[in-house]
């Protein structure tokens, strides 16, 4: 038989074979998660790839809105300048119109609306009274707006107590 020598150099070949075995195992598996880390990358800068055009495009329309805004405000500022010099055009119409009012003119203007207003009311009095001024207020009628008239229907219209049963 074989001695002590070869039957210990045929078990470490054979220990050196599976040890070379579980590196080649080992190595195989190694390559694959590589070549898979390898795809998962290219996958992955290819989505950032997409995921920044959309980005980068939505920037893009805020800078647009942002731009509509500036013109906007813009805008609304001339607005307001515009706004503040018709006040003020407005208030110094008003003032003059107080001074006005308040002057001598004012005065003068008031007196003819008066004195215009006096006549219209005299002449309305006796256009209604006719030819009789004097008129004698019965002591048994209530006096007030509607002395003398007769009452006033819902629809505005005009009814005699007669009519109605003599309630209003």
């Amino acid at each position: 038989m074989h001695n002590a020598g070869d039957l210990a150099a045929l078990i470490a070949a054979f220990f050196f074979a599976a040890g070379v075995c579980a590196g080649v195992y080992v190595l195989i598996r190694l390559a694959r998660l590589i070549s898979e880390g390898t795809r998962l990358v290219a996958d992955l800068r290819s989505r950032s790839d997409t995921a920044l055009e959309q980005v980068q495009a939505a920037v893009n329309r805020a800078n647009q809105q942002l731009d509509a805004t500036s013109t906007v405000t813009a805008g609304m500022d001339e607005l307001n300048e515009g706004m503040s010099q018709l006040t003020d055009q407005v208030s110094a119409l008003a003032g003059l119109g107080r001074a006005i009012a308040a002057g001598p003119a004012g005065r003068v203007g008031a007196l003819v609306y008066g004195v215009r207003h006096a006549v219209s009311i005299r002449r309305d009095s006796t256009a209604r009274d006719g030819t009789a001024r004097a008129s004698t207020v019965r002591p048994d009628r209530a006096v007030g707006p509607d002395h003398g008239r007769q009452p006033k229907a819902i629809d505005g219209t005009r009814r005699s107590l007669a009519r109605s049963g003599g309630r209003r």
